[in-house]
Order: C-alpha cells, then sequence, then structure tokens
C-alpha cells in the first residue's frame, strides 16, 4: 500500500473515533468535535490551522436595565436576567470616561475628557474614597505602582498623587494637548508630549542621537517619586494611547504610523520603522505584535504583523487575519466609538476650534483617520494582547485568534447584529482574562469570548456606550461609559481579574 494511502486510511480511521466518541460527549461538546473534525479533514500542511467559523449576534445579547441613578458619585445596584449583580456610579458632566485603573480594592478614574476632577471609588461598593480636583482638563487613564496613581489631564499637565488620599506629590505642565497616557516601569514614569513646550531648552544630553530628528513630540522619561527628567528624546508625533514597556525596552507607535523602539535606561535609539501601524504594540518572548494597514486595490485593509522585538523587522511577507478598515479612511475617525459630532462637540467644550497645530493631527487623520483631539484622547486602534501564545485582538466587526508561533489562524468570530454602520470598530481592544477575553463596544456591550475557540460567555446590552478597554479584578468587570457612568459587573467568575489598567499592567504589557 502506497504511504497516501495509508495517510488516508489513518485520517478515515481517525475521523471515525472522532464519531464514535462524540455520542458519549454532550451536545456542545458534540459540537466542538464536530468543528474540529470538519478542520481535520480538510487541513492540508499549507492552510492555517483555522476552527469552524463563529458567529456572535449582538442582536441576542440580554437586556440589561441599568438604573437611572438619582444623584452623582452615589451608586446604584443593578441585576443581569441571569442572576449577576453590579453597580452604576454616574460622574458630573456626562463626559466620556477612559479606562479606570485598579489597585488595592479601589479603582482610579477621570471625571472624563473636559472634566477637572479625578476620583478614587471603592472597587465593590463604588463609593467614592476621595477626589481631587485637577488645574486643567482630560484626565486620562491611570497608572498605578509603588503606591502613587499617574495620570494627565489632556490640557496639559501630567500629575502623581498618593494612592490612599490623593495627595498631590508632583505635577508637571508638559503642553498642550496630551493625547496619550503614561506608563511606569521600576520607578521610571514614560510620557510623550509636544516638543514646543515653552520651557526651557534641555541640555544636549537630554536627546541621545535623534531618533526622529525635528520631530513635534518628545518622550519623557521621569523619575516618578520625584519627577526629575532622566532623559527626553525626539520623536515624530504623539503616542497612539501609551508607551509600553518590556525588558528595559520602550516600545511605541505614533500616530503618523512610525514604530520606535527605544532603551528605557537613557532613550538611545534601537530601531525606527515608518510601517503604517495602527496602535500600541505588545510584547511577548522576543517578538512584537501590531496592526498595521495597507491597500489591497481600492480597498484599506487592516491586519496583525508579527515583528522581531530585537531588531524590528517583520517576520511575515503580508498581515495576518487582514478585514476591511473603513474606519481608518482620512476623515472617517479611526472607529473610535464617539460619533463626529461628539468629538467636535468635546473639542469645542475645551476651546478647540479646530485642531492645534502642536497636535500634528494632518499626519494622523492620514494614518489612522483620527482629525480630533478627543477622537486622539479615545483612540485605541485593534490593539492585540497575547495569552497561552495566541494573539488575540478585535478588528472592525470580527475578533481574531492567530498562533504567535507561526501566524496561522485559529479562529476567527464575526460579530453581527450590532447599531453601528458597516466598516466601523465595534469593539475597543479586550481585556484579558485566564481563559476569556472580555469586551465593551459602542453600542453599549459587554461581552465575554472564550480565548480556545471564540464561543460565548456572556453577552449583555447594557445601552450605555463604551470607547475604551474594560479592566477586570476579583471577578468584576469595570468600564466607563461615553456618557459619564461606571458601571462594575459582578461576574462571579475568578476569570475576570488581573487585568488592572489599560493594557494589563502599568508598562501597558499585561501577558496572560
Amino acid at each position: 500500500m502506497s504511504s497516501s494511502s495509508t495517510w488516508t486510511l489513518s485520517l478515515c480511521t481517525s475521523i471515525s473515533l472522532l464519531l464514535g466518541v462524540s455520542t458519549l460527549l454532550t451536545p456542545d461538546s458534540r459540537q466542538e468535535v464536530k468543528a474540529a473534525t470538519t478542520a481535520a479533514a480538510s487541513k492540508t500542511a499549507d492552510e492555517p490551522v483555522k476552527a469552524a467559523a463563529q458567529r456572535i449576534d449582538l442582536s441576542k445579547a440580554m437586556n440589561v436595565n441599568l438604573p437611572e441613578t438619582g444623584r452623582d458619585l452615589v451608586a446604584a445596584s443593578f441585576g443581569t436576567p441571569d442572576g449577576k449583580s453590579g453597580w452604576v456610579l454616574r460622574l458630573p458632566g456626562g463626559r466620556p470616561i477612559a479606562t479606570p485603573a485598579y489597585a488595592d480594592g479601589m479603582l482610579f478614574v477621570g471625571g472624563g475628557y473636559g472634566s477637572h476632577e479625578f476620583y478614587a471609588v471603592d472597587s465593590e461598593t463604588g463609593r467614592i474614597i476621595w477626589q481631587i480636583q485637577t488645574g486643567d482638563d482630560g484626565p486620562t487613564a491611570a497608572v498605578v505602582a509603588d503606591g502613587m496613581v499617574a495620570f494627565n489631564t489632556e490640557s496639559c499637565t501630567l500629575v502623581v498623587v498618593d494612592e490612599r488620599r490623593g495627595r498631590v506629590i508632583w505635577q508637571e505642565w508638559l503642553g498642550d494637548p496630551l493625547m496619550s497616557q503614561p506608563a511606569i516601569d521600576k520607578g521610571v514614569l514614560f510620557m510623550a508630549h509636544p516638543a514646543a513646550t515653552g520651557r526651557a531648552a534641555k541640555p544636549v544630553e537630554f536627546h541621545p542621537r535623534p531618533a526622529s530628528p525635528g520631530g513635534s513630540h518628545r518622550l519623557l522619561a521621569a523619575e516618578l517619586s520625584t519627577g526629575r527628567h532622566i532623559w527626553e528624546q525626539e520623536i515624530s508625533g504623539d503616542v497612539i494611547t501609551a508607551p509600553v514597556i518590556s525588558d528595559g525596552t520602550v516600545y511605541f507607535t505614533t500616530f503618523n504610523g512610525t514604530s520606535y523602539a527605544l532603551n528605557a535606561a537613557d532613550g538611545s535609539v534601537l530601531w525606527v520603522k515608518v510601517n503604517a501601524a495602527t496602535s500600541a504594540p505588545v510584547i511577548a518572548n522576543g517578538q512584537l505584535y501590531e496592526t498595521r494597514k495597507k491597500l489591497a486595490g481600492l480597498e484599506t485593509v487592516e491586519g496583525l504583523a508579527r515583528v522581531d522585538a530585537k531588531a524590528g523587522n517583520a517576520r511575515d511577507k503580508d498581515l495576518i487575519a487582514k478585514s476591511k478598515a473603513e474606519y481608518l479612511k482620512e476623515g472617517n475617525g479611526g472607529g473610535v466609538a464617539l460619533s463626529a459630532q461628539a468629538v467636535h462637540s468635546l473639542d469645542t467644550s475645551v476651546g478647540f476650534s479646530a485642531p492645534p497645530p502642536s497636535a500634528s493631527l494632518a499626519q494622523a487623520n492620514g494614518a489612522v483617520g483620527v482629525n480630533s483631539v478627543a477622537g486622539a484622547w479615545a483612540y485605541q486602534g485593534s490593539r492585540a494582547a497575547v495569552s497561552k501564545g495566541q494573539i488575540l485582538n478585535a478588528q472592525g466587526n470580527y475578533i481574531n485568534s492567530v498562533r504567535a508561533s507561526d501566524g496561522r489562524q485559529s479562529w476567527q468570530a464575526e460579530v453581527v447584529g450590532s447599531r453601528g454602520g458597516p466598516g466601523g470598530q465595534i469593539f475597543s481592544p479586550p481585556a484579558v482574562g485566564r481563559d476569556y477575553l472580555y469586551l465593551a463596544g459602542a453600542d453599549g456591550h459587554l461581552v465575554s469570548v472564550r480565548q480556545s475557540d471564540g464561543g460565548v460567555g456572556f453577552s449583555y446590552a447594557m445601552k450605555a456606550p463604551i470607547a475604551f478597554q474594560p479592566v477586570l479584578a476579583k471577578g468584576n468587570v469595570y468600564a466607563g461609559t461615553s456618557d459619564g457612568r461606571l458601571i462594575c459587573l459582578k461576574t462571579g467568575n475568578k476569570d475576570a481579574d488581573g487585568w488592572y489598567a489599560w493594557g494589563g499592567n502599568a508598562q501597558h504589557n499585561k501577558i496572560q
């Protein structure tokens, strides 16, 4: 018998055994075996490993009626039809709320774009522990380390406060606007800001070999406890969402689609690549993963890139898990879960009738479709996460799982039933538990999805639009809404834990 005949007989025998075993399994298990069998029968050596196609229908989500809160800053309880509970806290002003940060039983959250408030909230009850007034408006998402909470305001200032009392330890005016958030690693804070700050010029030693000579922005490294400047580096634009730190290196993407790797100790350049990147990177096991855009004929598409973290070179000839990305076209808003009318109103409320030149938003518009300060403040792109050797992201109306080792797609789930128009971003980047992804969307959905196969754990229609990535702590999911509310969903599942800030931790690089 030929080797090919032997292989065929072996495969048929395996399939028969699988089908026989499936009669002993539960209905859900039989479905999983059937999908695996179908995939095995159709797979050849040069095809991606790909499970049966999944669909997530948001029109079938359970409706959750959030209570009308009687007063600002007083939490109100709610329940879900399937027996879960939670609370909702309305912050004054009704503004978009960024991702909260969790530490030591507390949530740290700003009052939203345009606000002058920052709060510490009891994570179990929603009770306000302390609040402070900021000198200018628009607190970003915060990060927490060494008993200190760091955040910046959109309008200019980097702030570090004491975790327990909210006492200001130090603050510094860095320039207007600040559209990204800080990161912390080993007692050093990293933050991007416009180059034209009006401050006295720094000595040349603050600028090791320029990463982007004459760039419109700077990346600052400062001592967390004192604010002492360690170094500054010239970069080409503001940073998308936040710097990311891994193994002594600062990685980030700027709004003109340039990726950077700098030595965290002195700011020296490891590599710079102009590569149409569209999100902050994530780094694991010496590899960097980011999304990029490209033209495919007349269509704009977005997909994942696997990159050698030391040299910055892509490992694949083409993008992985590509899909249409109309949201990245010039003027289309970048898929931010805020309407064009909303971002215009928000910018006008803080004095921006038009984006200031210091924001360099003409480049951002061309690269990711963002042309407003509020839009850049909220933009997170299709940023990936890494868990159990899988690269996972929410991209357009798809959720993707790709094997980090070889770039082959494990599964893809198409999201349908959204009220949003076609070609938009349905979800912000996922928060990652041990076994599930947790996603929040512009239509007000909170959804959990199994990392192993894309199956849905829960799906709730909160009817409260959510623009930012949620946080997971002690079995609870926390999300800020675009209309000024902070939601806590108590899942009763320990899986929802360990994702304590945007990107999971103070380095924005949590790997599960």
